[in-house]
């Protein structure tokens, strides 16, 4: 990424070609501020390191949730772990030098500020004892981490985890037109020396085109250290090795003692040296050509793949999907096991997983809301029964906390571990929600905000809201812009960094909202008739909208162009107002589809759009909600119907 620094010199000229000060002047302050460091990764954990020789624990927490938020979260969930491991290792590290330099009042004040966070995970269940030992360096749980050994290791897969994330993460056009100037230049060049050998040919020459010589077999992180360009596919490989290692995957590299060909060693991640001493009870060494780095744990990550961005084809194609059961490619998929849950005994309204697949809330016609794990054995957690139904859920990025919203226009904010109503927002006289139901609810990513669409059906009014999730304060209430007063946001959701609001709408459009001013950035028109469902990818670029006209779109939130990039058919779906009609795989490549009282569908998305890969013909009755989650390498596909009935199908995965 060290063409980073160029592009802001570039930008920076360009302003000032343009007379733009004010906005150089906002630039300028903003680089000074830049956490990323210009994407100097050498850089970056230095501010580390800083931190953590300064005991400044909020800075340091600070710095991984922005990298947490702005990177890690685009993350499948199957990695998730060796992230987490990652951040552990960061934290006992500043417990390790805290104590190393006498700091005890700072190892006291880590627990009386984290232990919300830390406590019920297994691997800090010894940690709790740390501040009462008094040679902790001697004691067996904690003296790897006082050795120079292993916060070198620490230090070094920090470092290369970040380089990798940063050679794989999706660029703008301009931090690439570089690349695929040299590209078509190459290619030019490539194409007249072949013309010119062609000719000499053709004129009875004896000149003989050049064997092209095969391509070494190169060590995928050599690759990287070369920041040699490579397909988004290889790159997801790369990094879905090393997380997986992070997490304890795999003990060896595959490719270990393999002596890579000469090669120029010169560029790309920096060196590390490593001792000959490792504490082979604790962790291990792997190393990947010239990048090394550390197993922390005997955890194993599910083998998957990284789900990148790839450029969207131009152009908008209309597809027509065949729903027959007997068309279906199900030979990347087995079906587990199926089982329901029937304590609802009245149509569902609302189906949804946690972040990680471990709780489920759902919440039926007559006011029941229950939350409950589907795994290993199905299990009640919580019920709660309110006088009016429970029209709206969402979680948050926290596995625990979910905000619900009500037929009568009451917000609520719910602990799932500790049973809980934390708040609740009952509508006054004065209130915005009076007389109003919740019709949808959606968190950003920074946990600070959430959204809501409040309906006053008898005056034909709807607002789009945003509040505060701490204080449950109105922040802002928007207006989506012409169409009526009655003009509603169907389903939304937010962008990575909750700057941006998609709204899908009752008259058939999407509205990109900036939720910081309330400005409506763009309109799209995607549907006839309203939208049902909306859900976002994991690039975070590529977004998809489900329409009463049972028509399901693939759009690109950065590109101008309106149109979808294109438009699958899928007759007989629930389309109904506030149904779960589809869900996205967090893989990105697979989605979800209710089919009316056909069952679910499983579909593989291409960029040419959806190919059928298996159906569940489940249910008796017309299906309200559907959503899924990965576990175990295994993915767990929930369908409820107007009957109460929500069935839990497990099933193994490409």
């Amino acid at each position: 990424m060290a063409h980073i620094q160029l592009l802001d010199e570039l930008v920076r000229e360009y302003l000032l070609f343009r007379g733009f000060t004010i906005t150089l002047k906002s630039f300028d302050a903003e680089l000074k501020v830049d956490k990323d460091r210009g994407f100097r990764v050498d850089r970056i954990v230095d501010q580390f390191v800083i931190f953590i020789n300064n005991y400044d624990l909020q800075s340091l927490r600070d710095l991984w949730t922005h990298f947490d938020q702005k990177i890690f979260s685009k993350l499948e969930y199957e990695f998730i772990p060796g992230v987490r491991k990652l951040e552990s290792s960061l934290l006992k590290f500043y417990l390790a030098n805290a104590i190393a330099n006498n700091k005890s009042e700072k190892v006291v004040e880590f627990f009386n500020k984290m232990t919300p966070e830390i406590q019920g995970h297994p691997e800090w269940k010894d940690w709790f004892t740390l501040p009462f030992i008094k040679s902790p360096e001697d004691h067996p749980v904690f003296s790897v981490h006082f050795t120079k050994q292993w916060q070198d290791a620490f230090l070094v897969s920090l470092h290369n985890f970040l380089a990798i994330m940063y050679q794989v993460m999706p660029q703008p056009v301009l931090a690439s037109y570089e690349e695929e100037a040299t590209k078509l230049r190459r290619l030019q060049e490539e194409n007249e020396a072949l013309k010119h050998k062609l000719s000499a040919l053709g004129q009875g020459s004896n000149i003989v085109p050049d064997a092209v010589p095969p391509m070494d077999i190169m060590d995928d992180f050599y690759i990287i250290a070369q920041e040699t360009p490579s397909s988004g596919e290889s790159q997801g490989r790369i990094l879905k090795n090393f997380i997986r290692t992070i997490g304890g995957g795999i003990p060896t590299s595959p490719i270990l003692g393999r002596k890579p060909q000469s090669h120029d060693e010169s560029s790309g991640v920096q060196k590390h040296h490593s001792s000959k001493r490792s504490h082979a009870s604790q962790a291990s060494w792997i190393k990947y050509g010239n990048s090394t780095f550390f197993n922390f744990s005997a955890e194993s990550v599910p083998k998957r793949s990284l789900s990148l961005d790839s450029r969207s084809r131009k152009g908008h194609r209309d597809l027509s999907i065949e729903n027959d059961k007997k068309n279906a490619k199900n030979d990347n998929f087995l079906m587990l096991s199926q089982e329901q849950m029937s304590e609802h005994k009245v149509a569902i309204i609302q189906c949804k997983f946690n972040v990680n697949g471990t709780l489920v809330a759902s919440s039926d016609s007559d006011g029941v809301l229950k939350v409950w794990s589907p795994s290993p054995t199905l299990s009640i957690i919580s019920s709660f029964h309110f006088s009016t139904p429970i029209t709206a859920l969402c979680w948050l990025k926290s596995e625990r906390f979910f905000l619900s919203g009500s037929l009568d226009g009451i917000l609520r904010f719910h602990d799932a571990k500790d049973n809980k109503i934390i708040w609740e927002l009952i509508p006054d006289g004065t209130s915005v929600l009076k007389d109003s139901k919740i019709v949808t609810l959606c968190c950003n990513h920074t946990e600070r905000h959430f959204a809501c669409t409040a309906l006053n059906e008898a005056k034909k009014e709807a607002k789009l809201l945003v509040y505060d999730i701490k204080t449950h304060k109105l922040e802002q209430a928007y207006s989506v812009g012409e169409g009526g007063p009655d003009l509603t946001v169907n389903c939304a959701v937010f962008n990575h960094n909750g700057s941006l609001l998609i709204a899908g709408c009752s008259d058939g459009t999407v509205r990109i909202l900036d939720i910081r001013n309330g400005d409506c950035l763009q309109k799209r028109l995607v549907h006839d008739g309203p939208i049902a469902g909306l859900d976002i990818a994991q690039d975070h670029n590529t977004f998809y909208t489900f329409g009463s006209d049972h028509k399901l779109c693939r759009h690109n939130l950065a590109q101008l162009n309106p149109e979808p990039v294109w438009t699958a058919t899928l007759p007989s779906c629930s389309t109904q107002h506030g149904a779960q009609c589809f869900s996205l795989h967090q893989n990105g490549k697979h989605v979800l589809i209710a089919c009316g009282e056909n069952g679910t569908n499983i579909y593989q998305i291409t960029n040419c759009g959806l190919q059928l890969m298996l159906h569940l013909r489940d249910h008796k009755s017309l299906l309200t909600a559907c959503d899924w989650s990965t576990a175990n390498q295994c993915a767990t596909c929930l369908s409820a119907a107007s009957d109460g009935i929500i069935r839990i199908s497990t099933i193994l995965t490409p």
